[in-house]
């Protein structure tokens, strides 16, 4: 082969090789520019979905309602992701510590007569101690739902166990997450578990969950209205005495003092469970396996009484499904407005009474 040949071939070669690197090249570029829409997409969606979450947040000289109880606050504190915790009520769990703090808390029967606490965080507040932290049960997921909160327990029955993935709850059961939690010194077990506002922030932050909350808020009155008459008592007897819920109305301060067994409610620290609201919700109750444990119908309607104001109002309890929020109802079909504050929800079987005197 002659040079002039050779070095023809010798140009040919390179030419082919040069177009193979630049094919591949482009190649590499498209790939890359491919994943990174879809990333910088996935990115933009996570934080429209918590730019854009309809709370029917109120606004006010320059304040905005807290969704999950209606206080007024800065912008930026008033749509944090709800944390429900449960609390027991085991006479030998009391005092109780934080429940005091809790937004919005739900107390019900579980088996034998004995009450417990789904206390719900989203005020954004320090609180060094929460608990004593106990067992999942089925109803309570329908309300932790509704809110879209991270639901902190330790166990559960079987049921909730099944039910908790199916329903997609943000969980956090100590079981698997015992970095969030610790065992107290002072008490003996099982009734020793507690948690912190510190803690469970951190469980969020680990977790990446959002910051945001994404549910809606119950209508809040604009003006508090106090007619009712000082020393008026709630009077609710969920089984035994050790369970017996008293109510006070304190018309200086417009607010419940709770009581527990004939005796005000404390805490661990000496303070008095208050609150703004009282609604007794009544739901159908059946046993729902051999363990006694129960089966509460949450999802439907009902009966209820509210308490606001020194007042009661006898009303309804509407919830179409586990996604929408319960809503209280007057007699004449028309939405509850409550005070701004902490609300108690007491659900109770409707074969009970309350009495209010």
């Amino acid at each position: 082969m002659s040079f002039s040949t050779k070095l023809k071939d010798f140009m040919w070669r390179m030419k082919k090789s040069k177009s193979a690197m630049i094919i591949v090249i482009v190649v590499i570029l498209i790939a890359a520019a491919t994943v990174g829409y879809f990333v910088f997409r996935g990115e933009n969606t996570v934080n429209n979905s918590n730019n854009n979450v309809n709370t029917n947040s109120e606004e006010k000289e320059g304040k905005l309602a807290r969704v999950i109880d209606g206080v007024w606050v800065e912008k930026g504190k008033a749509n944090y992701l709800p944390v429900a915790v449960m609390i027991e009520n085991l006479v030998s769990s009391r005092p109780q510590s934080g429940l005091d703090k809790a937004n919005l808390v739900y107390e019900v029967l579980v088996e034998g007569g004995i009450t417990r606490f789904l206390a719900v965080y989203a005020s954004g507040d320090i609180i060094d101690n929460i608990g004593p932290v106990r067992s999942a049960r089925t109803y309570y997921l329908d309300w932790v739902k509704e809110i879209g909160a991270v639901y902190a327990h330790i166990g559960g029955s079987p049921e909730a166990f099944q039910l908790i993935p199916k329903y997609e709850i943000l969980d956090l059961n100590q079981f698997y997450n015992s970095q969030y939690f610790w065992r107290s010194k002072e008490r003996a077990a099982p009734h020793n578990l507690y948690t912190s506002s510190e803690l469970l922030a951190r469980a969020l932050r680990d977790k990446n969950y959002s910051k945001i909350g994404s549910y809606d808020s119950w209508k809040y009155a604009q003006n508090e209205d106090p007619k009712g008459k000082d020393g008026q008592t709630l009077t609710i007897d969920f089984s035994t005495y050790n369970y017996q819920v008293q109510y006070v109305y304190d018309l200086k301060s417009n607010e419940f003092i709770r009581k527990l067994a004939g005796e005000e409610h404390k805490m661990e620290n000496g303070k008095t469970i208050r609150t703004k609201n009282i609604v007794v919700q009544f739901v159908k109750a059946r046993i729902a396996d051999s363990e006694n444990r129960l089966s509460l119908e949450v999802i439907g309607e009902g009966d209820a009484n509210i308490y606001i104001n020194g007042k009661e109002i006898k009303g309804k309890w509407k919830k179409a499904n586990r996604e929408e929020r319960t809503r209280f109802y007057d007699e004449s079909g028309k939405e509850v407005s409550f005070n701004r504050g902490t609300t108690w929800i007491e659900v109770i079987p409707s074969d009970r009474t309350v009495i209010f005197e």
